[in-house]
């Protein structure tokens, strides 16, 4: 076993040990209650899909190196994998941040 195959199944071991319990409380709505103070359910919500996307995206593209498939066959798989799985992962959360945001700010009257 090489120092980069034994790195890929650290990466992969650390991302599933770390980040998926507290993405799965983070889904669940379980949360500190700081981040319960400052952020909405919806927030807290998309904030542990958000983890669960980059979980999945490290588990995968560490798989995929171990397994050697960096030829260009397998391009396609490593890009989605990779940078585009951690951008879609960091729009979701500000995207739905930012209209829980503004929601909040600009809340409908209430009838007196």
């Amino acid at each position: 076993m090489t120092a980069a195959h034994t790195f890929a199944w650290a990466r992969s071991l650390g991302w599933t040990l770390l980040v998926l319990p507290l993405s799965l409380a983070l889904l669940r709505g379980r949360a500190p209650a700081w981040l319960r103070r400052s952020a909405t359910p919806r927030m807290i919500r998309m904030r542990g899909v958000g983890g669960l996307i980059l979980r999945a995206s490290a588990v995968t593209s560490s798989t995929l190196s171990s397994a050697g498939a960096a030829g260009g066959a397998w391009y396609p798989v490593r890009a989605l994998a990779g940078p585009v799985a951690v951008l879609a992962a960091l729009v979701l959360v500000a995207v739905t941040d930012s209209a829980e945001r503004r929601r909040r700010r600009n809340a409908l009257p209430t009838s007196q």
